[in-house]
């Protein structure tokens, strides 16, 4: 039976009550309630996304990137010119070459740009667009980031790899199949989608920096093909508490990144390791390579030591709210430089 909403909650997020374990622990021992206040855990809430115990950074950052929108269009659109122009503006400046709702082909988007070479008002409307575009990406990247976390923690906790007799739940059991193969997909898309969001972080603030713009033609994004690597040519390179800092998280998730795209996978394996005693479960782990200072540990061919025991499923949350904690700093100075440049 289902729960009415706002009838039953956690940390203030309304929930159905279809699931009789709804909180997805670290251990991967699902549980009713939450165990303390200052447990990391994961939930559904009632619309079916998945939540922090502990935290809403992704609300906090998605409402960051709301305001700063905002002040991105009004520093390449007054208020007067969006009000005069803003409704006569046509559907596919917003949505042609972006949106699948907008069947525009490449050729008749090249026409329709051919029949606009002097609308100043029209190009900055485009390089609006395009701008915002940029944000855009990084907030629905940053939400996916969010949910995937969150699906990861599901299949840890309720999972069934294994029909184990009760004689068999003792000790030590690592399994292989296709749940685990999932949950190890999930563990690699958070941290290649990361790494894009420190690409994405580049290209947003190399546009921020531009100091003058020339609307009267086609505005190219300057980091249209720029990525990470480039962001020593910020401004804002190095500065302390943001994403431009390369230090031990970043390569962290560089280098973890890279294994899992130059080499196909994080762990070969792919497995999931059960701990039981007295013939019950008491933890579940997934394990990933030896790291020191961000960087895989290797010795000739070899790259896969797993002699310090290291359970990403402890370490990922920690991963996640200082990376997204940088997020919050580097966006937040976004925001306040766009404001700063906001036109009369």
């Amino acid at each position: 039976m289902q729960v009415p909403i706002g009838e039953k909650k956690i940390s203030g997020w309304p929930i159905s009550g279809d699931d009789p374990r709804p909180v997805k622990n670290l251990d991967g021992k699902p549980s009713r309630r939450v165990r303390d206040e200052e447990s990391r855990a994961y939930f559904k809430d009632i619309q079916g996304y998945w939540r922090r115990t502990d935290t809403n950074i992704d609300v906090d950052f998605d409402n960051l990137c709301a305001a700063t929108h905002g002040h991105i269009r009004r520093s390449i659109i007054s208020d007067i010119e969006f009000e005069i122009f803003h409704e006569k503006i046509p559907d596919w400046v917003h949505m042609a070459g972006i949106e699948p709702e907008s069947r525009v082909t490449k050729t008749q988007f090249e026409k329709l740009i051919a029949g606009s070479t002097s609308d100043i008002i029209l190009h900055k409307f485009l390089y609006l667009q395009d701008v915002q575009g940029l944000l855009t990406n990084i907030q629905r990247t940053s939400a996916q980031i969010s949910q995937v976390v969150g699906e990861f923690y599901g299949i840890l906790n309720d999972c069934s790899p294994y029909l184990y007799s009760r004689d068999e739940k003792v000790g030590l059991r690592s399994t292989v199949g296709a749940e685990t193969s999932l949950l190890h997909a999930h563990l690699e898309t958070i941290f290649v989608r990361m790494r894009s969001l420190l690409d994405y972080a580049v290209k947003v603030w190399l546009e921020a920096e531009r100091r003058e713009v020339d609307y009267s033609k086609i505005v190219k994004l300057k980091g249209k093909s720029k990525q990470y690597g480039d962001k020593g040519s910020l401004a804002m390179n190095e500065r302390a508490g943001t994403l431009f800092v390369k230090d031990e998280l970043i390569w962290t998730i560089c280098s973890i990144r890279d294994r899992i795209v130059h080499d196909g996978h994080l762990d070969i394996s792919a497995r999931l390791y059960e701990i039981f005693k007295r013939h019950r479960l008491v933890e579940r782990f997934v394990l990933i390579p030896d790291m020191a200072e961000g960087r895989f540990e290797v010795f000739k061919n070899r790259s896969n030591f797993y002699g310090r025991d290291r359970k990403i499923n402890y370490d990922l949350p920690i991963i996640y709210d200082d990376f997204f904690r940088r997020m919050l700093n580097t966006i937040g100075a976004l925001h306040d430089l766009y404001a700063s440049k906001r036109l009369s």
